[in-house]
Order: C-alpha cells, then structure tokens, then sequence
C-alpha cells in the first residue's frame, strides 16, 4: 500500500485456479431427483442445469464476480431453468443495467419467480411471486470476522426454510442471521452456525426488538439441535526467515 496506509472495509483472497480435468456435466452425469438444488451460475450453462430442472428440481442460483466486468446480460437468460436467484446487490444491478438494489430486484422478479438480493451490512430485500410476498429486512448487527462464505451460508438457509414452507419474511430473516452468525467466525462452511449455533443465540440474552422479530424461531427450531459447532481454528501465518 502507497505510504504504509492501512486499508479498511478491504477484503483480498490469494488463490491459485486453474481449469479441472472433468466438466460439471462429466461429474453429474445424469442428475439424481431431488427437490432442491443450489447452483452457481456460469457463462456457459452447464447441461446437468437444464436436465435437472426438467425433472421438477427447483434450482436456486447465485452468480459470482465477472472479473471482465462486461456483465453479459445472455447469463439471465438461464434465470428461465431456476426458481430462485440470490446475486449480491453488486452484481444484481450490474446483470440488469440499474443503479438501486430495489431497481434491480423488481428487474429479477419479472424473470424468475423467487428473486432475493443480499445487501451486506444492509440486509437483504426478496420478491416471492409464487405467493405474492416481498421482504425487507436488516442485517444482523454483529462483528464481522471473516466474511468468506457468508453467501453461501446465506442461500443453503433460505433453501432449508424455502423446504420448510416458511413465509417469504421468515426465510429472509433466518438467512440473513445465519449468514450474520456466520461471519463471526473464520473459515468458509466451517463457519456456518448450524441448529445448533442458531439455538445458542436464540437462548442468549439479545436484543428484545431483535427477540420480538425472531419470535418465529420458536417454532422453528427442532427439539434436536445436534451437536457443537466446530468452528475452524486459526492458522497463524509462518515467522519470516
């Protein structure tokens, strides 16, 4: 950094990629029947995508950051093979050309019939056309760690309370906390709270607005929440010679 200046608000990832010896499709094969699936959408569609789809699975889709920045609007054509679509408010606006997280939501829901747009430190908003609901709702207010997979913490919970039935607003709520438990902690799906991390927080003294707007989770939570999260240790970075 220019002048030893200490960078906030900055989150930077080292990696190495390369392309895998086997497609999606090779791996899949024929996809198995299953109620749900969560799927990340790429440039090119895999076939297993639009096979599953014709087998009644509801497929939920995030999307990632398109280092080219060109934003090709062809990757929403592949919205007609999902039920639910959960970008970032970034990259929601960038797909469809707006300037608002709601701008862009009210653009999604005309092409899928479940569109959520996460909104970080600002919660996230959702349309259910299936039922005519749309949600607001904040972020949990919490200490953020390490933010590594709170995205996908976040969709794997609106799909679990998605196959419970719950209300659009429910759903919203117990992703957007599961995701904010989440970034507490270090690692990726390491750092998902499970029932059991929700139970623990749902018993914890709180908030009693936050208590009141979770009330649901009363009902919710199963009487066997499981064991204790372990939680990724830290791993310090190696002394320098």
């Amino acid at each position: 950094r220019p002048g030893g200046a200490t960078p906030t608000h900055d989150r930077a990832l080292v990696t190495h990629g390369q392309e895998p010896p086997y497609s999606q499709d090779v791996l899949m094969g024929d996809p198995p029947e299953a109620r749900t699936a969560l799927a990340h959408l790429e440039a090119e569609p895999p076939g297993w995508l639009a096979k599953a789809a014709a087998n009644g699975t509801q497929i939920y889709a995030d999307v990632g950051w398109d280092p080219t920045r060109k934003w090709s609007t062809d990757l929403l054509e592949q919205l007609s093979l999902c039920h639910a679509f959960l970008p970032n408010e970034t990259e929601a606006m960038a797909y469809t050309r707006t300037d608002t997280a709601v701008a862009a939501l009210g653009t999604l829901a005309e092409l899928v019939p479940v569109a959520v747009v996460t909104r970080g430190g600002d919660g996230a908003i959702a349309v259910d056309q299936t039922t005519g609901e749309y949600a607001e709702v904040p972020a949990l207010p919490v200490d953020v760690l390490d933010a590594t997979g709170a995205g996908d913490v976040f969709g794997a919970s609106f799909v679990a309370a998605s196959l419970g039935g719950w209300p659009l607003a429910e759903r919203l709520r117990f992703a957007v906390l599961a995701a904010g438990l989440s970034v507490g902690h270090h690692g990726g799906a390491l750092a998902a709270p499970g029932w059991y991390g929700v139970d623990r927080w749902w018993r914890s003294p709180s908030d009693p607005e936050l208590k009141r707007a979770y009330g649901f989770l009363a009902d919710r939570i199963p009487a066997d929440v499981g064991p204790p999260v372990r939680y990724a240790p830290v791993t310090p970075p190696a002394p320098r010679p």
